[in-house]
């Protein structure tokens, strides 16, 4: 843990040193920008435009399928007064339209993600099942309709769906035996932070007189490693932290050396471990889903330790 430097704590040469140390930053925006689903982090603005100011490139990696692209942009402009661009922003909808687009795939999808997410696909020109009846499964034949009426499909897409079932599940891994449907993958979080006070899921205490309180809920990181089991192979995973996106942000800047990028991220695993399998800098805001007791508890040498700490991004 004592080889993390804290940014607060770098003398003016060593903070011209970091800066000089990078070019290009990949930035995630829940938990180090906003808080989740809520207003912009105090002094986080004033940080992304210190470093357009320093020439740095700025790309924004999000797992955030819940809000649109377009939302994005507009809370840049409304809360930051930061003009930001469709090509800045990383976002797992988005990711999954490109891979199609670049398969050239036409088949019928299944997709398990938020209305957002599907019009994404929509608006694309992909073709999507439709849901129908309630949903709700009161006997065995409600069950097997749900599981095997409608379509087959060519492709499952699972990202954040908050009327998930195990129904959905069974009928994902009933198109998945088909070894020529896709298994394709947007967030893959383990947990998902939301603040400020806002309880949902799974929670976890702060220490009293902590600046930012969290609460975390199941993420899709769950459901799409059992679906993953039950049908034996693993999905196309373009969103954080998965192993295809990982490729595809190196793909995207093949003129900037990993170790002159830097990664900033609330998340030990989507975020910093993430970047550095990728040989990327790392910074760790506290501001989000991982608190300095987190850090303190990995082992030396361990793969989520970042190289170093800030207690928001504002500290930049």
């Amino acid at each position: 843990f004592f080889q993390v430097k804290h940014l607060k704590e770098l003398s003016d040469q060593e903070r011209e040193k970091f800066f000089d140390s990078f070019d290009l930053v990949f930035c995630d925006c829940d938990g180090v920008i906003w808080y989740p689903l809520r207003d912009f982090i105090p002094g986080s603005a004033k940080a992304l435009a210190h470093l357009e100011s320093r020439g740095k490139q700025v790309t924004f990696v999000t797992n955030n399928s819940i809000s649109s692209m377009k939302e994005h942009i507009e809370k840049f402009a409304q809360q930051g007064n930061l003009q930001i661009k469709e090509h800045q922003i990383v976002h797992p909808a988005q990711t999954i339209c490109d891979h199609l687009k670049s398969i050239n795939f036409e088949g019928l999808i299944y997709c398990l993600a938020t209305p957002p997410f599907r019009q994404v696909l929509k608006d694309a020109g992909f073709r999507l099942t439709t849901e129908s009846g309630t949903g709700i499964i009161k006997s065995l034949k409600d069950l097997h309709e749900a599981i095997y009426c409608g379509e087959s499909v060519e492709a499952v897409i699972i990202d954040v769906d908050f009327n998930l079932s195990a129904a959905k599940m069974m009928r994902a891994h009933v198109q998945l035996k088909d070894p020529k449907c896709l298994f394709l993958a947007g967030a893959a979080d383990a947990l998902i932070p939301f603040g400020h006070g806002d309880i949902i899921g799974k929670s976890y205490p702060r220490a009293a007189g902590d600046l930012f309180s969290f609460h975390s809920k199941s993420g899709p990181g769950a459901f799409i490693d059992v679906v993953t089991q039950s049908v034996g192979r693993q999905p196309i995973a373009l969103g954080k932290p998965g192993e295809d996106l990982r490729q595809l942000l190196l793909q995207r800047h093949p003129d900037v050396p990993p170790s002159r990028v830097l990664f900033v991220g609330d998340s030990l695993a989507s975020d910093i471990g993430f970047a550095r399998a990728s040989g990327y800098q790392t910074l760790l805001v506290l501001t989000g889903g991982t608190r300095l007791e987190d850090v303190q508890r990995l082992p030396a040498g361990h793969t989520q330790i970042p190289d170093y700490l800030a207690d928001c991004l504002g500290d930049i």
